[in-house]
């Protein structure tokens, strides 16, 4: 197997904390391969998976040359770790590669979550609330199981995707500890460039080299909701690659940031779910804080008073 035609560095996640930014930021650098799709969900989705790692190489990495980073960042993989893991470690064995994990207040994150499947169209705010995803989580995700987990599929986990210690375990139990390289969502920033330069050194390139700090994915709502499945649909069938050869990288970022959606802003979220999520996370975050070495004391619902 030809290592040097898969990536060797990962970013897993977390998903809603910033993983597209760091996607596009670290996609600057010379010496960094990107795969043209950020989220092959190659490790993640069953169906991708079967088709083989031959497919994997062929479809997002043909065009590798000599690059000494070769990325690419799925979240679900992070979500989906207990069986993600297993098949990264089975590929690579103990060839080298490195993860990045990006994280985020995960009550933010949750809502966020939440916001980003209706904009999607996968729920609809007047028929359940977030306060109600929340408390039919744990049914929503039996009933479906089989489905999502299939899929590696985030729909339903707002609660689930952001216990950030036990979604890392699965990783964490197999491979080193110094493969990973943590961060919090406020690292990507011009301010905290020397989290981003530290990245830069982990991966063992020019940690000098002068990036842009992007914000993607900022929170918005589809223009027209019949154009924007039409949109999605398209994309699934694979025609996205067609188009990214054709049309130039500023026209399609336009296309989807700015023409088929607008800015929105969430209401308010409720004051009884808020702190009841802050009080469900308390463990998990002191777990966190104990693996990343953090202070996440701002992530504690008496600090939001």
């Amino acid at each position: 197997m030809d290592f040097n035609k898969l990536p060797n560095f990962l970013i897993i996640g977390a998903a809603k904390s910033g993983t597209t930014s760091l996607f596009n930021i670290v996609a600057q650098h010379p010496n960094v391969f990107s795969s043209q799709i950020k989220e092959t969900r190659f490790f993640s989705d069953d169906q991708r998976f079967l088709r083989g790692v031959g497919w994997y190489q062929e479809t997002h990495f043909k065009n590798i040359r000599n690059q000494a980073v070769r990325m690419e960042g799925t979240p679900a993989y992070l979500t989906w770790s207990e069986k993600v893991a297993p098949r990264i470690k089975e590929l690579y064995g103990d060839h080298p590669v490195k993860f990045a994990v990006i994280f985020r207040d995960p009550v933010k994150r949750a809502y966020s979550h939440y916001w980003h499947r209706v904009r999607m169209g996968d729920e609809d705010p007047t028929k359940i609330s977030f306060t109600d995803a929340i408390h039919s989580e744990d049914q929503r995700m039996r009933e479906n199981w089989q489905r999502l987990e299939a899929e590696g599929n985030g729909l339903y986990g707002y609660y689930r995707a952001g216990c950030y210690a036990s979604r890392l375990n699965p990783f964490l139990d197999l491979f080193p500890r110094e493969k990973f390289y943590f961060m919090l969502q406020e690292d990507l920033s011009i301010e905290n460039s020397v989290i981003m330069a530290g990245l830069f050194r982990f991966l063992g390139i020019d940690d000098e080299y002068p990036v842009k700090y992007l914000v993607s994915n900022e929170s918005s709502v589809p223009r027209d909701e019949r154009i924007y499945s039409i949109y999605h649909r398209l994309k699934k069938t694979g025609l996205n690659r067609i188009v990214k050869a054709f049309t130039p990288k500023k026209f399609r970022r336009w296309l989807r940031e700015d023409a088929l959606v607008k800015p929105i802003r969430y209401p308010p979220m409720d004051e009884d779910i808020k702190k009841e999520l802050y009080s469900r996370y308390s463990y998990e975050n002191q777990q966190l804080e104990k693996i990343i070495g953090r202070d996440l004391s701002k992530w504690n619902f008496l600090e939001k008073r």
